[in-house]
This record gives structure tokens, sequence and C-alpha cells, in this order.
């Protein structure tokens, strides 16, 4: 089946190995237990060194924390701040090129480094505007934060392309018929070629996504129809391949997008059966492997465990890790070069971060 801009073909993945069981051993790997006990309020890990970063907030002594981690043992490194405070207090957006950490604590504010383990410094959008994601990147100054135009009653879609260390950015206007908050729009960054990939759904969960490539030095945005249907869940990029891999929510399908052809595959989720309830959520890439890490929140019929699913861009699963229990909206982050990663758990409190190796 032939699609504007792009080609459909579903892939059969081999059967994978399953990762089950003693912790360490067989994928699952340490626990990083905050300091505070509560619930994480977004996290990262350095992709090039040992060191992680959370935010955590306590619903019953309404306490609120910020803490680092080493990402190989899972063990608090320290509480960088804590005090009284609210769940929105602290909100780690990610770590950025240069072991930046960014955050939110009633103003953007930067460590930079996280391994210096102390607050650096503070950074001020170029017009009102609040963050909403940033997409993976930790290689390229630039980053790219996909967030609402709060000036405007509306309050329209915008991506912002910002180094904020150095303080400079440069905001892109969105097509609101495309890539408005109706359209859940997820964003990733291409660090290799300069340019975001924001997809969305195109007008309804029944119908193909819509895939957009934007310059950010021109703000130009090309955009492709997607194949298969369904919301929009995950993204990220393959900085070396070229190659986007996104989630969709409908038929639990991961697809796989070559960024210069616009050419696109996918493949469902094992033992899924196409079935919304079973789809993947968020996702991350390892360009040094070539391999997509999904997060599957309900991963197989009459259970509610979770599993973190690997599978190359050819659409072939090599493995599931069990052993999870989370919804969707969550993601896995990870560090390729020591093929492990982390994602928040349990559901409902997300009480912690639960470490795997891939």
């Amino acid at each position: 089946m032939l699609l504007t801009g792009c080609s459909a073909a579903t892939l059969q993945g081999a059967p994978p190995n399953v990762r089950v069981d003693a912790r360490g051993e067989y994928g699952l790997g340490p626990v990083v237990q905050p300091r505070l006990a509560g619930t994480i309020l977004g996290f990262d890990i350095d992709q090039h060194g040992d060191d992680g970063v959370f935010a955590n907030y306590n619903s019953r002594s309404l306490r609120v924390s910020l803490e680092t981690f080493d990402e190989t043992t899972g063990k608090i490194t320290k509480v960088v701040r804590e005090g009284a405070g609210s769940s929105g207090d602290y909100v780690v957006y990610g770590i950025l090129a240069g072991d930046v950490g960014f955050f939110y604590h009633n103003k953007y504010e930067v460590m930079d480094p996280v391994t210096g383990e102390k607050i650096t410094g503070s950074w001020t959008p170029p017009k009102p505007f609040e963050v909403s994601q940033i997409a993976e990147n930790q290689s390229r100054s630039t980053a790219v934060m996909l967030g609402y135009d709060t000036n405007q009653p509306s309050e329209p879609t915008e991506v912002v392309a910002a180094d904020v260390v150095s303080g400079t950015a440069k905001v892109i206007p969105l097509d609101q018929s495309l890539f408005s908050t109706g359209g859940v729009p997820e964003i990733a960054q291409d660090s290799a070629t300069n340019q975001a990939v924001i997809a969305a759904q195109n007008g309804s969960r029944y119908t193909h996504p819509v895939i957009g490539i934007i310059d950010l030095k021109s703000g130009k945005t090309t955009t492709f129809t997607g194949v298969r249907y369904g919301d929009v869940d995950g993204i990220d990029v393959d900085t070396k391949a070229g190659v986007a891999c996104t989630t969709t929510g409908t038929d639990a399908g991961i697809e796989f997008y070559d960024l210069k052809t616009h050419r696109g595959s996918e493949v469902q989720l094992p033992n899924s059966g196409g079935s919304e309830l079973h789809s993947g959520s968020g996702v991350a890439v390892d360009s040094v492997h070539g391999l997509c890490i999904v997060a599957q929140p309900v991963s197989g019929e009459g259970t509610q465990a979770s599993a973190i699913w690997v599978v190359n861009e050819k659409g072939t699963f090599f493995e599931e890790i069990q052993g999870f229990n989370f919804w969707f909206g969550v993601g896995p982050a990870i560090n390729p070069e020591k093929r492990l990663g982390y994602v928040v758990n349990p559901r409902p409190e997300y009480g912690n971060l639960a470490g795997f190796s891939y």
C-alpha cells in the first residue's frame, strides 16, 4: 500500500528473548530510591558519563527535592535542594549537551554541569513560553523545546531552539492545523542535520499521523503523511542513520521513517494483537547500536505488567525485559555507551527509578 510521501510495509520481527527474574543479571538493574520519598517529577541520565538527576515531590509532607544519582549503581550522590513546595515546584526536563541539567523551579534553572551538583544559573525564554517537552539531545548545544505561547489566550504550540547556557534562542511557529495541542504532538531532534522532527495525529486517532521536519536554521517545516494510524505516543531519532522511530497508540505499532526519503514502515508490538491497550508509550533510540528501546505499559493479555522492548530499525525484536509496572506517558532514558537505562516505576506513585540493561 502506497501512502502520500511514504511506503507502508508491515515488518515481521523474529521471536524475542525474554529477560526476567534475577535483578542485574537478566536485564533488570539498580533501583534509585530518592532520599525524600515521593513521586518522581522528571529525570534524565548522562549519555556520556555516570550521573543522573531527578525531581521529587512528597504529597504528605508537601516537600520537594532535586537529587542526583550514580547511573551505574543507582545510589543517590547528593540532595541538591530540598524544601517546602508543591508538585509543580520542581520538574526536571532533561540533561542537555555538556551534562547541563535543565529543570523548572518557579523559573527555568540549570546545573552546569550536573556532576557539579549545584544550581549554577537560570534561563529566560525569548518570549512568554511554557515548556512542554524537550527533545533528547546530548551532543549539540542547541536544544529543541516544544511548548506554548502563553501570551495568547489560545496558547498555540511553538518550537524554541535554544542554547540555554549562552542564552540565545529562536522561536519557530507551528502550523496549528497540524501541530496544535489537540494533535498531541511529540518532538525529537536530529542533531546531525540541525533539524527537529515533530509528529502528531492528523485530525483523528483513526487517520494517518503527520510528520514534520523543521529546519532549525530557516524555520521551514516540511511535512509528509505517516504510516498506519493513531496518536503518536513517543518519538526519537537515530542521528547516525537518519531514521525516526515512533510509537502509535491505536494500532500498537512501532514506525520507522527515513528522514531523507520520507518512506516509512511499521511493525506491531508482539503479543499485542493490534490492541490499543497493548500499544507502546515513550521510545528512546540508541544511535550507537541502531536500536529502539520502547516502553510498553501492558505487555500481554491478562496482565497489568509492563515491559521494555528492544527492536532494531528493520523491525526485528531482540528482547523483552519484564519486571516493571508503569502506565502510558512513561518513557525510558538510556545511555547507549553502557547499554543501560532507567524508567519511572511503579505506578501509581512512581516513587523510584527502575534500571535495566539491554
